[in-house]
């Protein structure tokens, strides 16, 4: 059954116990008349309030539905706020169950490998004279070279698939649907960034090269054959991503003869997801609240109180980061990340009093470290 097809039945079985409850609990008005169809119409007596006004009378609560029609027609009747509230409760419960167990609907796999030039080399000279393991030359240390600036970029593609995903498995990570857009456009920045800095680094190789040389000749250990060719460099860098749909439990193919131990085991994986999801979630939200805890339960003046505004910055970006990257969508875990937006949000402009005021200081560390623990419950 799919998904439309198992909402539409939770919400005719909401409309069921709403009709039950009509038959149940309502007790049509004696002075309910009906019209020349049959139908029931609200006796339209009036009373008269203390200042001598007519009124409507208010004893009719519903229209009570006495036809008898063969077709389908659906005359689900308003029977009060509470049938109602019933009835959208069904809806909710069984939307979100469908939701948790179909995580192929709401989310997909994502691949991003990639290729970098090792900026080391084996000294053999070094490696006979120490005897006990290889000696690497570093090439290109430090971060003032464009080796460093085209390396620093892949990882900032790296960086950017680990912080918008949640991992499936080595090398595979599964993104939130609705966040495929933005995700994406963002990767082709993050890679168009990469390959820029590559292409500098090619046209400017020989330079990159005579100027390591340099640096490396007062050691004795520079060697113009330890550095490969431009066209070979460009081609140590690559990038390549991959986008799949997450397998379903149900999806094999039914000539194959699955067993439906396989169906199974794959199902508990899918579960495992989830379950996992939501750990890397929390744990992700936690670790900077830790730290701000921590940090700001030093008294001001003690050694260890004086603090950088990341502190606080962090907590403010992992929160955004993992409001969208909650994949099982939990909604006791999508309230405490609103719990945490909201109290940092009272801190993120006033980082000043944080390190001046001695209440506010001690408020904010009670807050946030109540509120992990309420996190930490969660896993």
């Amino acid at each position: 059954m799919s998904m439309q097809e198992q909402l539409f039945a939770a919400m005719e079985a909401a409309r069921e116990a709403a009709r039950e409850t009509v038959d149940n609990n309502i007790t049509p008005n004696p002075n309910v008349t009906a019209d020349d169809d049959g139908r029931s119409i609200p006796n339209t007596n009036v009373t008269a309030d203390d200042d001598g006004r007519s009124i409507p009378n208010t004893n009719v609560t519903a229209a009570v539905n006495t036809r008898n029609d063969d077709d389908d027609d659906t005359n689900w009747q308003a029977v009060g706020d509470l049938t109602q509230e019933l009835a959208a409760k069904r809806v909710r419960e069984a939307k979100q169950t469908v939701e948790v167990k179909n995580l192929h609907q709401k989310a997909l796999l994502v691949s991003v490998k990639r290729r970098m030039y090792n900026p080391y080399r084996k000294d053999d000279a070094e490696t006979a004279r120490y005897g006990a393991g290889n000696v690497n030359k570093h090439l290109f240390k430090g971060r003032d070279n464009r080796v460093a600036a085209a390396i620093a970029a892949y990882n900032g593609v790296y960086t950017h698939v680990k912080e918008n995903t949640v991992p499936w498995s080595t090398g595979v990570d599964l993104l939130k649907a609705e966040n495929y857009l933005d995700f994406s456009a963002e990767l082709r920045r993050a890679i168009n960034n990469a390959d820029q800095a590559v292409n500098d680094l090619v046209t400017n190789w020989d330079h990159e090269v005579n100027k390591d040389y340099q640096r490396l000749l007062p050691t004795g250990r520079a060697d113009y054959d330890d550095y490969p060719s431009a066209s070979q460099i460009n081609e140590r860098f690559g990038i390549d991503v991959q986008y799949s749909p997450v397998p379903k439990a149900d999806g094999f193919d039914p000539r194959l003869g699955i067993k439906d131990e396989d169906v199974a085991s794959l199902q508990r994986q899918l579960d495992d997801v989830g379950a996992n999801a939501t750990k890397h979630v929390i744990s992700s939200l936690l670790t900077p609240m830790k730290s701000a805890a921590e940090k700001l339960a030093v008294p001001i003046g003690a050694d260890g109180a004086i603090f950088r505004d990341s502190l606080i910055d962090n907590m403010v970006e992992v929160a955004e980061r993992m409001g969208r990257v909650n994949i099982s969508e939990d909604p006791v875990v999508a309230e405490r990340i609103k719990d945490l937006r909201s109290l940092i949000g009272t801190y993120a402009n006033n980082k000043d009093m944080l390190r001046t005021v001695a209440s506010v200081r001690e408020k904010a560390a009670t807050q946030i470290d109540a509120l992990c623990g309420q996190m930490a419950g969660l896993v």
